[in-house]
């Protein structure tokens, strides 16, 4: 194994003191938008029959780091003396997708400065021989520092593990609290908002780039598809025309938008990498058959296959896990509606009608959350994008209009719902979960 310094944390020390977090604000200059080092309490109100434990959690530079793989702008790297995973801010593109799939919420964007940011391990202190400050700042010398070594693999309740190898060496030796012996009346049963409220790092309003990007991506491919399917004429001006306009809406999602060209430098790892450069070379495709006049099997088939292979890509950017709700397959995605629109655009039913039949089954069988509101959203949303078009189908109008205008709208609020629904593990997640699950089987 390659050299691997890594975080040692006594649970049955660890005090929720937060003089850890505070000497890594003051030693990192950190910027109050963010935190680089938080307490995390597992059992904070203390119910009888769980344990009590503080987790002081920042990045724990995992062996397998999700952050280095996603970053599609290559700014990660792992140092090779002490196995820290580095941030180059300069080469961030503030596209935030590291702040995804990070289960212990080590990465977080600072809005001032567009980028993330996160802990370095002090490596301008493991350069003087000292240790990271919050280690130095512990009092109960429950956070200690290893300069080699393996983790322990111990994943207690409230820690989430994906199966990243955080370097962090976790004590944990409490198991329960002692049940009262007495009390004046029945301990209340512990609410959902006592054990932790549900946390949504995706906010809609932040993400509505993300959202029109994907929905014209997936209408461009269906559109350039069906033409070349029916070997008519491209009017590839208006598909380039949507085509940048789409990638240019795409950026205003990210942090540093004039660093956008770095979002192809890791293809190797990052699914969205993937997706940006099979999506030029998508528009790429589109350009040469348009200005070529070219219709040959190959050079269609070839950017038919970009289109889709850009479609999948995009889809598996938010295969994450620890999802609570998984995203593939899922109703939104954008390969389902591109094939759903395809097959109403050429008029074909052996098209439209098994992706149509997979998008139903996937909505209705996915969790949803409740509220109000939901089976009047699931309503118009199967009623204009599937009753609607049948009707049109069966009635005999010929109106592409009419036709493809529900649909698109009820995709566009499967897409608008999709991701107000993407709830990506974090540490309070992981406690919540645990908690509940811990309380239901005492109270068994």
């Amino acid at each position: 194994m390659k050299p691997q310094a890594l975080f040692t944390l006594d649970l049955d020390r660890c005090t929720g003191c937060s003089a850890c977090a505070i000497a890594c604000r003051t030693e990192n200059l950190v910027d109050q938008a963010v935190d680089w080092r938080r307490i995390h309490t597992f059992n904070e109100l203390n119910f009888p029959g769980a344990a009590v434990y503080h987790y002081s959690l920042a990045c724990n530079h995992c062996l397998e780091p999700a952050c280095l793989y996603g970053c599609p702008a290559n700014a990660y790297s792992k140092d090779p003396t002490t196995g820290a995973v580095l941030l180059e801010g300069d080469s961030c593109i503030g596209c935030q997708y590291c702040t995804w799939v990070c289960p212990y919420g080590a990465p977080q964007f600072n809005p001032a400065a567009g980028i993330v940011e996160k802990c370095t391990f002090c490596s301008h202190r493991l350069e003087r021989e000292l240790e990271p400050a919050c280690v130095e700042a512990c009092p109960v010398e429950a956070l200690g520092f290893v300069e080699r070594g393996s983790p322990d693999g111990v994943s207690p309740p409230g820690f989430p593990d994906v199966g990243l190898q955080p370097a962090i060496r976790l004590k944990p030796r409490r198991r329960r609290t002692r049940a009262p012996e007495m009390t004046a009346s029945p301990l209340p049963t512990p609410t959902q908002t006592e054990i932790g409220g549900r946390i949504l790092p995706v906010k809609l309003r932040s993400e509505w780039p993300l959202l029109v990007f994907t929905l014209l991506v997936a209408g461009l491919v269906a559109f350039v598809t069906a033409q070349l399917i029916e070997v008519s004429e491209l009017h590839w001006p208006a598909a380039l025309t949507v085509g940048i306009g789409a990638m240019m809406v795409s950026t205003l999602h990210l942090g540093k938008p004039t660093r956008a060209w770095r979002a192809v430098l890791n293809f190797r790892t990052s699914w969205v990498s993937r997706e940006v450069a099979l999506y030029s070379l998508f528009l790429g495709s589109v350009l040469f058959l348009g200005v070529s006049g070219s219709r040959s099997t190959l050079s269609s088939l070839l950017a038919v296959g970009l289109g889709f292979a850009t479609l999948l890509c995009m889809d598996m950017v938010y295969n994450i896990p620890g999802l609570r709700v998984p995203t593939v397959p899922h109703s939104a995605m954008t390969t389902l509606t591109a094939l759903f629109l395809l097959g109403l655009w050429v008029g074909s039913p052996w098209i439209a009608l098994p992706a149509a039949a997979l998008k139903i089954v996937l909505y209705l069988s996915r969790p949803v959350l409740p509220g109000p509101g939901w089976r009047a959203l699931a309503t118009l949303r199967l009623g204009l994008g599937f009753l609607l078009p049948a009707l049109v189908w069966m009635a005999g109008i010929e109106s592409m209009p009419l036709l493809l205008g529900g649909p698109l709208l009820a995709e566009t609020l499967d897409r608008a719902q999709f991701y107000a629904e993407l709830d990506f593990l974090t540490p309070r997640r992981q406690i919540r979960g645990d908690l509940a699950a811990l309380l239901a089987t005492d109270k068994a």
